[in-house]
């Protein structure tokens, strides 16, 4: 089971604070690759590694998708 983790951040002037969920579908080499992500209490949607890419299934997500996907690299590291 993986646990959920912090994630902190400013983007386009703007304080983003939250958690990571991992979701324990698609796991590769015994890491997660699909993940929820919750930002300052509100859902942003589902964030996924393809590769060495990051997607999302969210427009709130969409612009940050590669910061997001950044801070969820590093935690794994």
């Amino acid at each position: 089971m993986f646990n959920k983790f912090p994630i902190s951040f400013h983007y386009d002037g703007k304080e983003y604070n939250g958690q990571i969920k991992p979701l324990e579908t698609g796991a590769f080499r015994g890491r997660p690759t699909a993940f929820q992500v919750f930002l300052n209490n509100v859902y942003y949607g589902l964030v996924k590694q393809k590769g060495m890419d990051w997607e999302t299934d969210s427009p709130k997500c969409a612009i940050m998708v590669d910061v997001i996907g950044n801070h969820i690299y590093d935690w794994y590291e």
